[in-house]
């Protein structure tokens, strides 16, 4: 190994369990390359919703933070204490958490250069943390790895040099299909319907509020299929707290591993759902998509007609019903994937490339 490598101290930050997922083969090739720490900042603190996935994925922390909030100021003065000890000359976030903010704020706090994996995606609705999230993250980075060219688009309509953008695709891709593969052919669990429709919710914005879940369940109700809902631990709180039941035709199951998810994923006829990566593993395995918002910064798999937004809180605008939007998006054939093959190793080379 070179001492230009041997010099080289990388720190990858995640917060939570889809940046857990989607760093994971981009951490284990770094490792073999480089000094390399991966950091986990503690946002998501339940171990149903961390220690699963660090098993069935096969990583490990160099360093958890156990912050225990999602609170960014206490985030990034527990990240930058870490960067002053270790001293890094690189520091990588992904997303658009609050752990990616206080991550990157950490960083330029500490003089490291910055990059953004998954940078340039675009809602256009100031009113979405997660879009001021991303919006902040943009400003402060060096370089910016996107998924997609629609990506890269945007960040040079906002002044970004386009020799710092670089088009390598969207990391669980790979995942995704890797561990696809190794479960596709697991049989099925007894307790699962031969048919359903899948659900996922967590967004505050949908679970926090009791008048809103109580929406959620009336809509649910109005769903003519059997809905099959591994549920968050922050919906199951939130449900109780304030108690409401969800209708007959709901199956509740604890929320589930990664694999298992993605099992769950490609048996269901199609999915409901609140979070940004399930519309991208749901185009990957070619299930149709029902996003339960008014916005989406997954604008391709709106583009290719796998993915529809359907807010319950106006139905559409009362232009449909929901099950005539399930209707519609059954018969939706989905043939490409817009987030790339390789991109791990695309990802990799990119970032080589830059600090060697």
């Amino acid at each position: 190994m070179n001492n230009r490598v041997e010099e080289v101290h990388l720190i990858t930050i995640a917060g939570n369990r889809p940046e857990i997922i989607k760093v994971s083969q981009l951490v284990k090739s770094l490792n073999k390359t480089y000094r390399n720490n991966f950091v986990y900042t503690g946002q998501h603190f339940s171990a149903n919703m961390k220690d699963i996935f660090t098993d069935e994925l096969n990583i490990t922390f160099d360093y958890d933070l156990r912050s225990n909030t999602s609170d960014i100021l206490v985030l990034r003065e527990n990240i930058r204490g870490l960067l002053q000890q270790i001293q890094p000359t690189h520091v990588l976030v992904y997303g658009d958490t609050n752990s990616t903010v206080a991550g990157a704020l950490a960083a330029k706090d500490c003089g490291c250069r910055l990059f953004h994996i998954e940078a340039g995606l675009r809602c256009f609705d100031l009113s979405k943390p997660e879009e001021r999230n991303r919006i902040q993250v943009d400003a402060l980075s060096d370089y910016y790895l996107v998924p997609t060219e629609l990506s890269k688009l945007f960040l040079k309509f906002e002044g970004v040099p386009e020799e710092r953008i670089f088009v390598t695709g969207n990391l669980v891709s790979d995942v995704c299909r890797k561990l696809y593969q190794e479960i596709k052919d697991k049989k099925r669990r007894s307790d699962i319907p031969a048919e359903y429709v899948l659900l996922t919710l967590h967004r505050p914005a949908l679970v926090d509020n009791e008048d809103m879940l109580k929406i959620l369940s009336r809509f649910l109700s109005n769903v003519e299929h059997k809905i099959l809902f591994p549920i968050h631990p922050r919906t199951k709180s939130s449900l109780e707290k304030y108690g409401i039941t969800l209708p007959d035709n709901v199956r509740v199951i604890d929320a589930v591993g990664y694999s298992e998810f993605l099992s769950l994923l490609k048996d269901a006829m199609i999915v409901l759902t609140d979070s940004g990566g399930v519309q991208e593993e749901s185009i990957i395995l070619k299930r149709p998509c029902v996003t339960l918002n008014n916005t989406t910064e997954r604008q391709e798999t709106i583009l290719l007609k796998a993915n529809r937004l359907y807010h319950p809180l106006d139905g559409a605008g009362q232009q449909c019903s929901i099950n005539e939007v399930i209707r519609e998006m059954l018969n939706v054939k989905i043939s490409v994937n817009p987030y790339g093959e390789d991109v791990t190793n695309r990802a990799y080379k990119v970032i080589s490339s830059i600090i060697e």
